[in-house]
């Protein structure tokens, strides 16, 4: 039996170590937070998510954002495969919380899809953290 090969980095704020889930979960928030074209040499990288700040929440845009997040982690992210989001928290200040579940498979850069794990209760702060972006 072969060791699994979990893909290592460096969390963006403590400049601690990031393995496993904890790179995955960053490597999540990156390319939520990136707009199509912000990156030079990557223009295609990141999400339409920023195009719906200022609009009002309604569950037409609130499926866009579903589409949009999904669109952009099975484009960029070969680790994770969401099943389920949940709009689970709207704030007056326009913050969204949006609860994703899905599968991490730790050798899915490789195109390894054998050794699956169910991660679930997830919140992605979408609205507050790209106010803070914008």
């Amino acid at each position: 039996m072969q060791a699994v090969r979990y893909r290592t980095g460096v969390d963006e704020v403590t400049g601690k170590p990031l393995r496993g889930f904890a790179h995955v979960a960053q490597s999540l928030g990156v390319i939520w937070e990136t707009r199509f074209g912000e990156r030079v040499m990557r223009l295609t990288f990141g999400s339409n998510i920023r195009g719906h700040l200022g609009e009002d929440i309604t569950p037409d845009l609130v499926l866009g954002l579903y589409v949009d997040m999904v669109e952009a982690v099975h484009t960029f992210e070969p680790e994770y495969r969401i099943s389920d989001l949940q709009l689970v928290r709207l704030e007056p200040t326009g913050a969204l919380g949006i609860k994703h579940s899905g599968t991490y498979y730790p050798e899915g850069r490789f195109g390894n899809y054998t050794i699956a794990q169910t991660k679930g209760g997830q919140i992605a702060r979408i609205a507050q953290r790209l106010g803070r972006a914008a």
